[in-house]
C-alpha cells in the first residue's frame, strides 16, 4: 500500500513539473516575442519620426524660398516711394507646434505611442510602410544636398532676362542703323529724281542721243531741212547706223569695213529728217572718213569703227509748247587728251538751235540756226 500510494504521489508532482516548465516556457516565448515585437516598433517607430522631420524641413525650406521669391518680386515691382508690402509668414502647423524641441517628449516610449498605431492592420502591412520610411529617410539626405537648388534656378531664372534683354538691345541698335540708312538713301533717291526733274535730265539724254547723227556730220543754218545738201542727209543717216544701229547681221570685208544696203540708209534718213526730204544715193564723207557707195550692189561701203567725229552734242536747255520743242545744243570738240582720272574742262566751239517735233513714238528735225556768241554779238 505504500508503495503504491508513493506512486501515485509521484505521477502528480511530475505532471506538475511539466505544467510547470511549459508555463515557464510560454512566458518566456510570450515575452520575447512582446520583445521582438516591441523592437521592431520602435525601429519603425523612429524611421517614420525622422521622414516625418525630413518632410517637415524640406516644407519649410521650400517655404523660405517661395517666401524670398515673393519679397523679390514685390521690390522689383514697387516703386522707390513705396515701402515693400510684408509678407505674411504662414503659422505652423499644429504638428510643428506640438512637435517644438521645447514640447518634445524625452523618451521613445512616448513617441511610439505617438506615431505607431497599435492595431492588427498595422501589422499586417508592417514591411510596406518599413520600406517607405526607410526611403523617405534615404531621400533626406539627398534633400539635405540639393539645399542651393532653389538658389541655383532663381541664378538661372535671373541669367535669362539678361540674355533676352542683349538681345533686344542688339536687334534694337540694328533696326536704328538700319533706318538710318534707308533713311539717307531715301533722301539721295528723292534729290536726285527731283534734280533730274527739274533739270530733265532724261529728256536731255534722250535728244541727245536723237541729234548725235547730226551734230557729227556739222549742217549749216536751214529754216526747214529740205533745204540740207543730200550729202548732208546721207551722211548723217549713215552715222545714225554707225552710232545706235546692230551692225553685226551686215556683211564684213576683212573686219574694216562693212556693206550697209541703201534701203536701211533710206529708213534711217526718214527717222531723222522725215519725208519731205530728197534721198540721192552718192559716195559722201570727208578726206578722213569716206562712206563709198557701189551701186551694183546697191549699198554702202562703211568703216565698222570709225576713229573719232567732227563733235559731240552737250545738251544745254530744252523748252517746248506742246509737240513742239527748242533745244540749244553745244558742239564739243574731240580731245586728243584722255587720262583717265584727269578731267579737262572743254569749252563748246559753237552754240547750236535746233527745233525739232517729237511724239511717243517719232521724233522728226525740222531746222538748225547757228547762235554762237562772238565777244558782244551773235554769229548766225
Amino acid at each position: 500500500m505504500s508503495a503504491k500510494k508513493k506512486k501515485k504521489n509521484r505521477q502528480p508532482q511530475s505532471a506538475q513539473k511539466n505544467s510547470t516548465t511549459e508555463k515557464l516556457n510560454q512566458q518566456l516565448n510570450a515575452e520575447d516575442d512582446s520583445q521582438t515585437s516591441t523592437d521592431s516598433e520602435t525601429i519603425l517607430a523612429e524611421y517614420e519620426r525622422k521622414a516625418l522631420e525630413a518632410e517637415q524641413r524640406m516644407a519649410e525650406r521650400l517655404r523660405a524660398a517661395e517666401q524670398e521669391r515673393t519679397e523679390k518680386e514685390l521690390k522689383a515691382s514697387t516703386p522707390l516711394n513705396r515701402q515693400p508690402v510684408p509678407v505674411s509668414t504662414p503659422e505652423p502647423s499644429v504638428k510643428e507646434a506640438d512637435e517644438s524641441p521645447e514640447e518634445k517628449p524625452a523618451d521613445t516610449e512616448s513617441d511610439v505611442k505617438q506615431f505607431v498605431p497599435h492595431s492588427n492592420t498595422h501589422q499586417q502591412h508592417e514591411p510596406e510602410s518599413f520600406s517607405e520610411s526607410f526611403s523617405a529617410a534615404i531621400s533626406e539626405d539627398y534633400a539635405e544636398i540639393d539645399e542651393s537648388t532653389p538658389d541655383t534656378a532663381e541664378n538661372e531664372e535671373e541669367k535669362e532676362p539678361a540674355k533676352a534683354n542683349k538681345f533686344y538691345l542688339v536687334f534694337a541698335v540694328f533696326i536704328i542703323i538700319m533706318s538710318v540708312i534707308g533713311i539717307m538713301s531715301t533722301v539721295n533717291f528723292t534729290a536726285n529724281v527731283i534734280a533730274d526733274i527739274a533739270n530733265r535730265t532724261d529728256l536731255k539724254n534722250e535728244i541727245a542721243l536723237f541729234l548725235y547723227p547730226v551734230v557729227c556730220v556739222d549742217p549749216p543754218d536751214c529754216d526747214t531741212v529740205e533745204e540740207l545738201p543730200s550729202t548732208i542727209i546721207i551722211e548723217s543717216a549713215i552715222w545714225r547706223i554707225i552710232l545706235t544701229g546692230d551692225n553685226s547681221n551686215y556683211e564684213k570685208l576683212y573686219n574694216t569695213y562693212m556693206y550697209v544696203p541703201a534701203s536701211d540708209v533710206e529708213y534711217s534718213v526718214r527717222a531723222i529728217f522725215g519725208n519731205s526730204v530728197k534721198i540721192e544715193h552718192q559716195t559722201v564723207g570727208t578726206m578722213d572718213i569716206t562712206f563709198t557707195y557701189i551701186e551694183d550692189m546697191n549699198s554702202y561701203q562703211v568703216p565698222i569703227n570709225p576713229h573719232y567725229t567732227a563733235y559731240s552734242p552737250r545738251i544745254k536747255d530744252v523748252s517746248n509748247i506742246g509737240e513742239l520743242y527748242t533745244v540749244t545744243v553745244e558742239y564739243i570738240p574731240p580731245s586728243a587728251l584722255a587720262v583717265e582720272g584727269i578731267e579737262f574742262e572743254v569749252q563748246p566751239q559753237k552754240t547750236m538751235v535746233y527745233t525739232l517735233s517729237k511724239s511717243k513714238t517719232w521724233t522728226t528735225l525740222h531746222s538748225i540756226k547757228n547762235i554762237t556768241r562772238l565777244d558782244n554779238s551773235y554769229a548766225y
